[in-house]
């Protein structure tokens, strides 16, 4: 997002000093500048230029798509650093985005802008809104982070955290440090969550560190160390030791990978799969979870473990909401027990 360069503005308004008063300059061929205010004085002892609302005609500073409003400017020459106050607000016509804060400052050197005071932005582009106790915008360049009880909104999901940087360029948000996401069918939690933004929808995401899916109408949540899902595959990838946990069943399974299609109602169990139930343990190479009839059947050289009991069979199922497990074809084993 391109911003303007308070220094070059100030330095050539210091002749103009009038109750009202209009100007255009230029900052170089391709920036052309125009400055309006209702009212204008400059201080030469303390070397600031105030610029201030007068009937209804607030200062504003335009530069090509640029366009900065708010109820006093101030500009302190010395320092090189701007201070708008009251009702500020910060639009750029390409990009469709518009911010509004209560205060914000313009450091011309670093090329940085700083609005505090219940900053949000609105990218019109695609309807979502961003909130957070302070943004910080580098002017030079094509992003910005928030800090503070961030909070960004689109049409079907929110995203909270403690601090976020958001790429208009690219659309990405990243939140980081108690990262969440909530939607219509999960809540999504993680240290950081990368989200990229298109038609006002989570159009993919990357979820890392402490990653806990929960769906909201199912018995289920999932635990593991990263989650990545592209919506143009409608397919999700969990991986770094996912496990699936079963809120009202004393049943966990394990693999290396889990994977998920948005149009089925399956789980994919991939490598080295665990299910535990009470005293029994299954393993297996691999595994289905079926989410409609909960049921989990697990092939790839499957093994069943119930004490010093172990038995091998072509499938081993798992049925979720009985919390049984049961073999089909070609069961064989040894079975020891006790005699009284």
């Amino acid at each position: 997002m391109k911003r303007i360069s308070f220094g070059t503005i100030i330095l050539s308004l210091f002749i103009f000093t009038s109750l009202v008063f209009s100007s255009i300059f230029t900052m170089s061929e391709k920036k052309p500048v125009n400055v309006t205010a209702g009212k204008s004085v400059y201080y030469w002892e303390i070397e600031r230029l105030i610029l201030e609302i007068s009937n209804k005609n607030k200062p504003k500073i335009v530069q090509g798509y640029n366009i900065l409003v708010a109820d006093t400017i101030i500009y302190d020459d010395k320092n090189e650093t701007g201070y708008a106050y009251g009702n500020l607000v910060f639009q750029n016509k390409k990009e469709q985005t518009v911010l509004k804060a209560g205060e914000g400052t313009y450091y011309t050197k670093e090329k940085k802008m700083i609005v505090q005071k219940n900053p949000i932005i609105y990218l019109k582009k695609d309807g979502t809104t961003a909130k957070s106790d302070i943004m910080t915008f580098f002017t030079d360049k094509d992003y910005m982070i928030l800090e503070g009880n961030v909070e960004i909104v689109g049409k079907e999901f929110t995203i909270t955290g403690d601090k976020a940087r958001y790429n208009q360029g690219g659309g990405v948000f990243t939140v980081n440090g108690n990262a969440k996401t909530v939607d219509k069918s999960q809540v999504l939690t993680a240290n950081t969550i990368e989200v990229l933004s298109k038609d006002n929808k989570l159009s993919s995401y990357t979820a890392s560190g402490n990653v806990i899916i929960e769906n909201t109408n199912d018995n289920y949540l999932i635990k593991s160390g990263k989650l990545d899902y592209y919506e143009a595959l409608g397919y999700s990838r969990i991986s770094e030791n996912p496990v699936i946990e079963f809120k009202k069943n004393n049943i966990k399974a394990y693999s290396t990978v889990m994977e998920k299609y948005d149009d089925e109602e399956k789980a994919n169990l991939l490598g080295n799969v665990v299910i535990l139930t009470g005293d029994k343990k299954a393993f297996s190479k691999w595994g289905v979870y079926d989410f409609k009839s909960e049921l989990m059947i697990l092939t790839g050289n499957p093994i069943l473990l119930q004490g010093k009991t172990k038995m091998n069979a072509m499938k081993i199922i798992v049925d979720v909401a009985k919390e049984t497990m049961s073999m089909q074809g070609g069961g064989s084993g040894v079975f020891e027990y006790k005699i009284k």
